[in-house]
């Protein structure tokens, strides 16, 4: 089985059930007659850009992000994370020269690891971030610096569809 197939099978698993886990979803793929690793069940989950979610009882399971835009083109780091934080960004507050990124519980660390391949290549007004499960503290050198950052993220987290 290619990869595409194998991904088109994760993408209706999960949206059809409730998968709380990596180990869960094999078992869903091997009923599918798809087998493959946990190795690649990571890459997929990344490259498909699901991320775990809480229900109102507390339960976490998967749930692809910003389905509608799910397509066959590879999306840059800079589009993912704005994807992310569009779908799951609550609030952000600018603290001196930081800014303090609040999103929906369980995407904290996967927004954290795409700030930080962008800041690379994109936003070099941030000099790292620190994240936890529903919470990044976004850090740069001065106020200006963080001010842009801001900016930036504004036009992600208040995006109307």
């Amino acid at each position: 089985m290619n990869r595409t197939q194998r991904q088109a099978i994760i993408k209706k698993i999960v949206t059809e059930n409730e998968v709380s886990t990596q180990n869960e979803l094999l078992s869903l793929l091997e009923k599918e007659k798809a087998l493959t690793t946990q190795a690649t069940i990571s890459r997929d989950i990344r490259e498909l850009n699901i991320t775990k979610v809480e229900d109102n009882s507390g339960k976490s399971y998967y749930r692809i992000l910003n389905n509608s835009v799910l397509g066959t083109k590879k999306k840059s780091e800079e589009e993912r994370l704005s994807d992310i934080i569009m779908e799951t960004g609550v609030s952000l507050t600018q603290i001196e020269f930081t800014n303090l990124l609040t999103v929906l519980p369980g995407n904290g660390n996967a927004i954290g690891v795409l700030i930080d391949k962008v800041r690379v290549e994109v936003n070099s007004k941030i000099v790292g971030c620190i994240a936890g499960d529903d919470t990044i503290l976004i850090l740069s050198k001065n106020e200006e610096d963080a001010r842009m950052v801001n900016e930036y993220f504004q036009q992600y987290l208040f995006h109307v569809s």
